[in-house]
Parts: C-alpha cells; sequence; structure tokens
C-alpha cells in the first residue's frame, strides 16, 4: 500500500505542476496571443498538456480509488470527494470553455477559464497536505 500512496502523492505532485503553470503563465498568455494564431496555438496546446495531464490525472484517480477501497479512513475519503470536485470542473466548466476557444478567440472565456481554474488550483494544492498527513499517519 505505501507504494500506491507514493504513486499518489507523485502524480498529485505533478498536477500540481501542471495546474500552477496552466493558472500562472499558460492562460494568461492566452490573453496576448495574436487573434490570428490563437486558435492554432490553443489546439496545439491542448493536444500536448493532454499527454501530461491525462495519465497522470488518470493514475491519480486510480490510485485513490484503489486506497480508499482497502484504507478505511475518513480523511482519504474526503481527499478523493476533494479530487471528484476537481474531475468535475475539468469536465462541466474547463472543457467546454476550451471548446468554445478551439474555434475562436473570445476574451471573456479566456478570463472565465482563469477564473475557474483557481478553483482547481486551490483543491489540488490543498488535497497534497491531506494526502501527505495520511502517508505519515499511515506510514
Amino acid at each position: 500500500m505505501k507504494y500506491i500512496f507514493l504513486v499518489h502523492l507523485i502524480s498529485n505532485s505533478v498536477m500540481i505542476g501542471v495546474i500552477l503553470i496552466t493558472q500562472l503563465i499558460t492562460y494568461p498568455s492566452f490573453l496576448g496571443i495574436d487573434k490570428n494564431e490563437f486558435v492554432k496555438f490553443h489546439n496545439n496546446y491542448v493536444r500536448n498538456i493532454s499527454f501530461v495531464a491525462v495519465p497522470a490525472m488518470t493514475l491519480e484517480l486510480l490510485t485513490l480509488v484503489y486506497m480508499n477501497m482497502n484504507i478505511n479512513n475518513l480523511i482519504l475519503m474526503k481527499s478523493l470527494l476533494i479530487l471528484i470536485v476537481i474531475w468535475l470542473v475539468t469536465f462541466i466548466v474547463i472543457v467546454p470553455i476550451h471548446n468554445n476557444l478551439s474555434k475562436r478567440l473570445e476574451i471573456e472565456k479566456i478570463v472565465s477559464l482563469i477564473r475557474y481554474n483557481w478553483i482547481r488550483t486551490v483543491l489540488w494544492i490543498s488535497k497534497i497536505f491531506i494526502i501527505i498527513y495520511i502517508f505519515y499517519e499511515e506510514f
């Protein structure tokens, strides 16, 4: 189980790196891209970031579900709820905004993307503190 915890901790850490770079650098840079180049730039970004984010998010979810099935810990369960909220925000809010931006530059959509993404940023960072706490309590 310790190995699963470590894999989970690493995948959570990767996602914190991804979300911080996305939140603080990438999304704000969308505002400075030439409107004639934006759709191409955006679509390249989405395709390329998916090679990192999708495997890390999937691994993070699978390891956390596995841990919750094998460890009876209310705090660990709360960590899973946080991750579920992150996934819901991702697929209900963030992905539809990206789908709109894949067709045309809309400044208000980029501003919304930046604002809504703070939810995921704060949740992912909060979640790792919970995981680190549980890791030290369990092992």
